[in-house]
């Protein structure tokens, strides 16, 4: 695949591809006219909010706004999509896109090329206030219901736990269809990441559930391709992109933009 690396870019572009979703200038930053190369696709999670989601078909949240700034420096036809999470895996595993906020495990890491830590997440669990459950460590959910989201991995030890039978995981595509079952007492427990967590129990329809004290876990995410898709060279400029943003403040404003704080 033909790509252009660490093209320079304003300011001004990186506002316009948060503030303007579905503008061509948040895809590309290629002049009208000019011949485009291969199209990139990243795909993201089309339902796991604030952090990628998808809006009207358009993929929003935190990680779609830090691809879209950070890719356009490397590449001058990127496009980064909201899909089903089995999907996502599904174009990645072929070859045909990458994924964007993903969690490295030992599987992954044999098939996928990864970047640096573009967020961390903080697993959470939640329980329904009447039925607590008392959480320090993943034993502490054996012999439980717990709802997790299709697709996902939650590290090593719950995973094998999951696989093994000790934990009884029901998986759904999103997670206020877990806090609804948790709520209705058709789980014992849910994961989430924390920041979808707080938004779900303020959210209408949804009560008498609490967070435990303890996370489960905290998991960077990344950029992911397939080592087959040879796109070390766009992954080296990403990660240089990424670290530019941290330094000049870009990074922090997207976060503001998109988690409020």
């Amino acid at each position: 695949m033909s790509t252009k690396i660490s093209r320079p870019i304003g300011l001004l572009f990186a506002v316009l591809a948060i503030a303007a979703p579905g503008c061509a200038v948040a895809q590309s930053e290629a002049p009208a006219g000019a011949a485009l190369s291969p199209q990139l696709v990243v795909n993201v999670d089309a339902e796991n909010p604030p952090f990628m989601s998808s809006r009207g078909g358009y993929a929003v949240g935190l990680y779609p706004a830090i691809l879209r700034v950070a890719l356009a420096r490397c590449h001058d036809n990127v496009h980064v999509e909201a899909k089903p999470w089995k999907r996502a895996f599904a174009e990645i595993d072929k070859g045909l896109a990458g994924i964007g906020g993903l969690y490295k495990n030992a599987e992954r890491l044999a098939r996928y090329d990864f970047s640096d830590p573009i967020h961390v997440e903080n697993i959470a669990v939640y329980y329904r206030r009447a039925k607590p459950v008392d959480f320090r460590m993943v034993a502490d959910l054996y012999g439980k219901r717990v709802g997790v989201l299709r697709g996902w991995s939650y590290g090593g030890t719950f995973d094998a736990a999951s696989q093994s039978g000790w934990i009884a995981t029901e998986e759904v595509s999103s997670d206020r269809s877990n806090f609804l079952k948790l709520m209705d007492g058709r789980l014992d427990a849910v994961l989430a990441i924390a920041e979808s967590g707080t938004a779900n129990l303020a959210a209408r329809g949804i009560s008498g559930i609490e967070q435990a004290d303890v996370y489960l876990a905290s998991y960077p995410v990344h950029l992911a391709f397939n080592k087959t898709a040879g796109q070390g060279e766009v992954l080296a400029c990403f990660n240089k992109t990424l670290a530019e943003m941290k330094r000049d403040g870009m990074f922090d404003r997207i976060v503001r933009e998109q988690l409020g704080r």
